[in-house]
């Protein structure tokens, strides 16, 4: 019988399907999502009782619709709201989830439903991976950067002081399921800073994305609903292909979605979190390292200016003033991608191509950094 949640004949909302070791799960982009949770969940054979991690910001409306949805379908749905903020991805945290699961006596079947940013997404999913050693885990992202980046992949992890995501594990969800209505409710800054990640998968892979971003960028800032669904579910797509050839990073392609992070996750654990999105300082790291990539003779000024205008179009930012370069160097050798001491770097070598270099000279990177903070 045919699995009407993957099926893409039965099912226009799929974006596509993520293959993995253990199996594969749909990706799933549609306006009004949320409200037919509990019937996707019931397809997937999850249930009788789901357990929600969200945050405070997105219980009301979308943790409590999403309750609601659950109940209709006669599943029983409880949620756990953490603090809003990237200070939530702590061990701390994960041990009142962890509590609370047990004072509700969780059984081993029983999904945890991460609804919201990137933040309730490897959260929830770091606690699923681990709690019980391992349960169901599904993901509906609300966020931009969450839909079309941080939900797909199966990267679950909390942070250490020093850095994002050091403690963590791979472990795919069985479903992502996004509701692009939410997007509606986002202010332009967040926004913003989701279109980055959709920008970077166009940059590094699909060039005609790069256009239709140019195209439509009011439209997309404006989240009219067909074109903002259409490249969603491109970029979704993207990612899920990626990740599918390259599960765990160890063949040289998934790390090509790092367009871009080598700085940006620099500029936002030195900065304690606390003034780059994440997809701002992406932003600010693909300029970084579109600036490395001319100068390494890669590309020329045409591919850089291009990337700058559209960052710009998106309101993004494209430098990095008054941050301690000290500190973004210690936290850019934290760098997960780091072998043998040495950074790898994604680079751009057109407008949808990108290769991984190792040979980066650290002087252009001191160079570069402080022509972004300069």
């Amino acid at each position: 019988m045919t699995d009407p949640v993957t099926n893409s004949a039965t099912n226009p909302e799929l974006a596509a399907t993520v293959h993995h070791s253990g199996g594969s799960y749909p990706v799933i982009a549609g306006w009004g999502v949320i409200d037919r949770l509990g019937e996707h969940l019931t397809e997937l054979g999850l249930g009788p009782t789901a357990y929600i991690v969200t945050d405070e910001n997105v219980m009301r409306p979308y943790g409590r619709r999403a309750q609601w949805a659950l109940q209709r379908a006669g599943i029983a749905a409880h949620c756990f709201v953490i603090p809003a903020g990237e200070t939530s991805k702590s061990f701390a945290q994960a041990q009142e989830i962890y509590e609370w699961l047990v004072g509700l006596k969780a059984e081993r079947g029983q999904p945890i439903i991460a609804i919201g940013g990137g933040v309730a997404g490897d959260l929830g999913g770091f606690v699923a991976s681990t709690f019980l050693r391992g349960v169901p885990f599904v993901q509906v992202p609300t966020s931009m950067a969450a839909m079309v980046d941080a939900s797909i992949g199966g990267k679950v992890a909390v942070n250490l002081p020093q850095a994002k995501n050091m403690v963590g594990a791979f472990y795919q969800p069985r479903a992502v399921l996004a509701d692009v209505q939410s997007l509606a409710t986002l202010g332009k800054r967040e926004l913003s800073e989701g279109w980055a990640e959709a920008i970077k998968h166009g940059l590094i892979i699909d060039p005609s994305l790069v256009d239709v971003f140019e195209e439509h960028a009011a439209a997309l800032m404006d989240v009219e609903p067909e074109i903002s669904t259409e490249v969603i579910r491109r970029s979704m797509a993207i990612k899920a292909d990626v990740v599918s050839q390259d599960e765990r990073e160890t063949l040289g392609v998934r790390i090509l979605l790092n367009y871009g992070h080598t700085i940006g996750h620099a500029l936002e654990a030195s900065t304690e979190y606390g003034r780059f999105m994440h997809g701002e300082g992406v932003s600010v790291g693909m300029m970084g390292a579109a600036r490395i990539a001319r100068e390494m003779g890669m590309i020329g000024d045409d591919v850089i200016d291009r990337q700058r205008r559209l960052l710009q179009r998106f309101n993004l930012p494209i430098t990095a003033a008054n941050v301690d370069l000290d500190d973004v160097r210690r936290a850019m050798s934290l760098d997960k991608k780091t072998v043998g001491g040495a950074n790898r770097w994604v680079l751009l070598e057109d407008v949808g191509q990108a290769t991984v270099r190792r040979d980066v000279p650290t002087e252009l990177v001191d160079d570069t950094l402080a022509w972004l903070t300069g």
